[in-house]
């Protein structure tokens, strides 16, 4: 009987520890099409303790689950600006947005979709 009392104690901290890490990340990241789509979630991906990236076209929005012991939102949405979309209340330099094709550039009067 201890044995399986133990076991269960052990099993309950297991997913207690695995769970206190994972934390989701949801902002607006600018962006237009489907090549948008690729760079942005590569570039959150890139950041170590990324686990999963989402980013829809229509909405704007990008939710990233990560290892909160690894990643920090910063550093994700950081990432991301390196790669050229503004993300809330951060915003990309010219000439990481100046990289972009002609068809992701979001900004007013800089064409795109």
């Amino acid at each position: 009987m201890r044995t399986f009392f133990a076991t269960a104690l052990v099993a309950m901290v297991s997913v207690t520890i695995a769970m206190a890490g994972e934390q989701t990340l949801t902002t607006k990241a600018q962006g237009n099409c489907g090549s948008c789509k690729k760079r942005i979630t590569k570039a959150a991906k890139s950041v170590d303790g990324v686990t999963d990236v989402a980013w829809d076209k229509s909405t704007k929005v990008l939710t990233v689950k990560y290892d909160d012991a690894k990643a920090k939102p910063e550093a994700i949405k950081k990432a991301v600006v390196d790669a050229g979309h503004d993300v809330e209340n951060l915003k990309a330099t010219t000439e990481a947005y100046d990289e972009l094709p002609d068809c992701c550039k979001y900004r007013d009067g800089d064409g795109g979709h």
